[in-house]
């Protein structure tokens, strides 16, 4: 196999943020940003060891949680 073939062509980072911008904007710890991730309560991208955090994820989730507690359940992912 070829390793130029395997190579991930860099996202355009004016769509992205990192884990720890995205971490401070919604008040969470950075560990929960790559769960939340997983979890498809936002949208990121694995960028070698890294996540990046789409903003436009960030600016949604904001909105659709807009006065809510930091622990309030319907924050949470659905399962």
């Amino acid at each position: 196999m070829n390793i130029l073939t395997r190579q991930k062509t860099m996202p355009d980072l004016a769509e992205f943020m990192t884990t720890e911008e995205a971490a401070k904007l919604l008040g969470f710890n950075v560990r929960s940003i790559p769960y939340m991730i997983k979890t498809k309560t936002l949208e990121g991208v694995k960028f070698g060891r890294a996540w990046l955090v789409s903003r436009k994820s960030v600016k949604e989730y904001l909105t659709k949680t807009d006065g809510m507690s930091k622990n309030d359940p319907r924050r949470k992912s659905p399962k």
